[in-house]
């Protein structure tokens, strides 16, 4: 199974992918791509990264995904969705025409990279994890509003009858992740 794990940041992702190896050693880990990309990734002076950041960080994690064989055992720490939700939230550094531009050229890369995923799992900002003082919670916030929209209500309209991943909400609470991780990724 090819899983994703999404969220804003600061919601726990890492923690339970950790946990979650631990238990299913068969699974290989994928880290998100700005753990690999940082130095190279330019920041805007508010919220996250500038639009070619964005991007970067974007193809990076299609062409991961896209290099894993439909029968391996992986789990990604973000999905290309993540992506969108970001670029959406970013309002106060980012114009107008900018965001269209890049979601223009983003959501068919998205969609079309969506059939390299079986699952996504979608961690929502918690009161059980507070961010850390260094994170503006309304940026937090934003963007998880945006990845809700995005994965549950389809807002940019990336899921259809196709052979796409499921799309399952986790527990607001840590104990509880790690449980519902595991019975949706029991073999059959």
């Amino acid at each position: 199974m090819r899983l994703a794990v999404s969220g804003s940041h600061g919601t726990g992702k890492s923690t339970l992918i950790a946990a979650f190896v631990d238990l299913r050693p068969e699974y290989r880990y994928e880290p998100e791509a700005y753990e690999t990309l940082a130095d190279d990734i330019p920041l805007t002076s508010s919220e996250g990264p500038s639009p070619e950041g964005l991007r970067s960080l974007l193809d990076y994690t299609i062409a991961a995904m896209a290099s894993q064989a439909s029968e391996t055992c992986v789990v990604f720490e973000r999905s290309p969705i993540d992506y969108l939700a970001y670029a959406t939230a970013c309002r106060d550094a980012w114009s107008g025409p900018t965001t269209r531009e890049f979601l223009a050229t983003a959501v068919p890369a998205v969609r079309a990279s969506l059939r390299h995923l079986d699952l996504i799992a979608l961690l929502c900002v918690s009161d059980a994890i507070p961010p850390r003082p260094d994170e503006d919670p309304r940026f937090r916030k934003r963007v998880d509003d945006r990845l809700r929209r995005a994965l549950i209500d389809d807002d940019f309209d990336l899921f259809d009858d196709r052979d796409l991943p499921r799309v399952v909400e986790l527990s607001p609470l840590p104990a509880r992740q790690i449980a519902e991780l595991m019975r949706l990724t029991e073999p059959p």
